[in-house]
């Protein structure tokens, strides 16, 4: 099982910052991987996802933080253990994505620097992006 998942789940100790995996955070179908100077996974976004519900209603949106916990869970299929999430260094949400889109995951991974990049789009049009840390293996 997988430890980066970015959902928080609470805790006794609000100081307590190990990331577990949210229940209803599963991992999109992936219809296609692409390597290259990085790895890209081609999503189907699924509108039965439950973090559609409630954000928005009439009006759904995948929220930030699946994007940001996708990322890291698919960087760590991609690249192996990736660390210690340490947080957020760069974040940017561009576009909105909605339920039964197919987007594109790039990742790119600086092992050394202990950061991995990430783009989400969706065409030609760049939907989020940022970088998230995490400490040596």
């Amino acid at each position: 099982m997988l430890t980066y998942a970015l959902a928080f789940v609470p805790v006794p100790d609000a100081r307590d910052r190990t990331l577990r995996p949210a229940p209803m955070n599963a991992l999109p179908p992936v219809l296609e991987r692409r390597s290259a100077s990085g790895t890209t996974f081609v999503l189907a976004v699924d509108p039965a996802l439950p973090g559609f519900q409630g954000h928005f209603p009439g009006d759904p949106v995948l929220p930030g933080v699946i994007q940001v916990d996708w990322a890291a869970r698919f960087g760590a299929i991609a690249f192996g253990e990736l660390g210690r999430f340490l947080g957020v260094a760069q974040l940017k949400f561009s576009g909105i994505i909605r339920p039964g889109e197919t987007v594109e995951l790039s990742l790119e991974h600086q092992a050394g620097a202990g950061k991995l990049a990430f783009v989400y789009r969706a065409g030609t049009q760049r939907k989020s992006s940022g970088v998230l840390l995490f400490s040596e293996r």
